[in-house]
């Protein structure tokens, strides 16, 4: 049920994850409402010409050459204190900058740019070691200090100085140590380091962002250099002739150029104008498994952690998505099994939470399920008090939603609901998520290998008042959820994180922020002549976590003849 035109994860924020309490700047707070599943290296459901696993290498890399990506979005811009990342972003950064740390494929935390990270006894203080020998495109050099730079500025920022809260403070014993005090217990503290805040930038650029209407560059220390960027039309970037991982990038050149239009992003791979697309739409999987000269990967299987989710966003601070008997109203009236059935190409799973059956977290909740009979009663009771409840459904431009968006109008129309829908950009939409400017809106996020990512976007603590800039989107003000995030964060031991966890779960299913849909779904479709774009391996020599979210490292592609 996917749009193909997101925003995500992963966005604004995303996928969750900031250091120490939080979130993923970037990854997933999106615009969509659709999909399947995130996955590991996913299932897929072609091959290449060899009969070899879909994105793996085989034989000797070759070195050269130019690969172009067709992506589902545009980004707005590279600098993590500032600008939104979502699953294009992230797709962006991995080409010229490098996280500090990663995600293996097993879901553990594994360095990238750190060498080693250790905490206290009590998990309150995390000691960092950096990696020598790390050149940023400038010639300049990685060091503690650059690190703490970055990390002032993005505590310092209203975009992820909220995400931040948790780190009292960042210290540099000497060139190559970075010390993370945190105001309390986080033994997941490193999987935050994998997320938009883990990102390092050059202090050239964190110079330039300081200048007033200055867009700055990238200077990073990634496999690529930043060559040029045309807003909607392309962003390219050049091999780093010093990149400090051995041998890499064999690429050439790199580039991605978005294509909102599923059909029309399809017809350009088929015709040649890119090599490769990224896709949310589950019609790409049908249209392209079994087909001879592509490679299929996608996110039905292989799911580490919290899945993306799609799913209709209420703001809990406005009327009348205020009352939860409008939102009781609003779950009930809405027929997700019907929703699934049109746009779910065949792949749509329901869910009622945040967890997939077979999670050590899941469990059943009170979610409630399709009752239009109830809905319609809800609705006259509150219409006997404030009269006809009027709600606006806002969503991205594209016809595949607006179709998805229309239905979900009609259905609530049908149950006493006077529903009328806005469409705006991208970058709008975000706008008003941050500020609280909206009562309904359609999104997908929350996929992460650790539930504590998510912090940042159910405490209590990163809620604003309608117009200031709140991480909390729906300004959701629930003390249970609060308590339970913070005790599944400071645990050390499964059984309290799972109790945790799940009665974050049970506490949504009940205060209904989130209208759920279905799993989110991702795809990647490659000419056979790409190769190794789902087969990403960390420094130490171990597999990372390849499909994560539609996203890809490029440090490892290479081009066959």
């Amino acid at each position: 049920m996917a749009s193909g035109n997101e925003i995500s994860r992963r966005t604004f924020l995303s996928r969750g994850a900031v250091t120490g309490g939080a979130v993923v700047l970037g990854a997933a707070a999106s615009t969509a409402l659709a999909g399947c599943s995130t996955g590991n290296s996913g299932s897929s459901s072609s091959t290449t010409a060899s009969g070899s696993k879909p994105g793996v290498g085989t034989g000797t890399p070759v070195r050269g050459g130019s690969l172009t990506v067709g992506t589902v979005a545009e980004i707005d811009g590279f600098y993590p204190p500032m600008n939104h990342w979502d699953t294009n972003g992230y797709l962006y950064a991995n080409a010229v900058y490098d996280p500090l740390m990663a995600v293996g494929a097993d879901g553990t935390i594994k360095p990238y740019l750190a060498q080693s990270i250790s905490s206290n006894s009590t998990y309150d203080a995390w000691t960092m070691t950096l990696r020598p020998g790390v050149k940023f495109s400038d010639g300049s050099a990685l060091t503690s200090a650059v690190v703490k730079a970055n990390f002032d500025a993005l505590r310092g920022s209203p975009l992820t100085g909220t995400a931040l809260k948790q780190v009292a403070s960042v210290t540099t014993p000497d060139a190559m140590t970075v010390v993370f005090t945190l105001t309390g217990p986080n033994p997941t503290f490193p999987a935050g380091l994998t997320s938009q805040v883990g990102y390092v930038v050059g202090e050239a650029m964190i110079q330039q962002a300081s200048i007033p209407g200055t867009t700055p560059k990238p200077v990073g220390t990634g496999p690529f250099i930043f060559a040029e960027w045309q807003p909607n039309d392309h962003f390219t970037a050049t091999r780093n002739p010093h990149y400090w991982r051995s041998g890499l990038p064999y690429l050439d050149q790199i580039t991605f150029k978005p294509i909102p239009d599923t059909v029309q992003r399809e017809a350009t791979l088929k015709t040649g104008g890119v090599d490769m697309i990224e896709s949310t739409d589950p019609g790409t999987i049908n249209r392209f498994s079994g087909q001879s000269g592509y490679q299929l990967v996608d996110s039905r299987t292989g799911v580490i952690g919290e899945p993306t989710t799609g799913f209709i966003m209420l703001n809990t601070a406005v009327a009348p998505t205020n009352d939860l008997r409008i939102r009781q109203a609003l779950a009930k009236g809405l027929d997700t099994a019907q929703i699934q059935k049109i746009f779910g190409g065949g792949f749509a799973k329901p869910v009622n939470g945040l967890f997939l059956p077979g999670s050590p977290y899941y469990s059943k909740t009170d979610y409630p399920t399709y009752d239009p009979a109830e809905a319609k009663a809800l609705v006259n009771e509150y219409k006997a008090q404030h009269g006809t409840p009027t709600l606006q459904l806002i969503t991205i431009t594209d016809p595949r939603l607006a179709q998805l968006v229309q239905i979900v109008q009609q259905m609530w129309n049908q149950v006493g609901f006077d529903i009328s829908v806005k469409t705006v950009q991208q970058a709008s939409i975000i706008t008003e998520f941050v500020t609280g400017s909206f009562q309904a809106a359609t999104s997908y996020q929350f996929g992460t290998v650790n539930p504590d990512l998510n912090y940042v976007w159910w405490s209590t603590t990163t809620i604003s008042p309608v117009g200031g800039i709140g991480l909390n989107f729906t300004r959701l003000d629930d003390p249970q959820i609060e308590t339970a995030m913070l005790a599944g964060r400071a645990a050390t031991d499964q059984q309290t994180r799972v109790a945790s966890y799940q009665k974050v779960n049970q506490r949504l299913s009940q205060d209904l922020p989130y209208l759920w849909i279905e799993q989110y779904l991702f795809s990647e479709v490659a000419q056979n002549r790409v190769q190794n774009f789902n087969n990403v391996t960390l420094p130490d020599g171990s597999p990372g976590y390849s499909f994560n979210e539609g996203q890809f490292f490029p440090t490892q592609i290479w081009m066959a003849g």
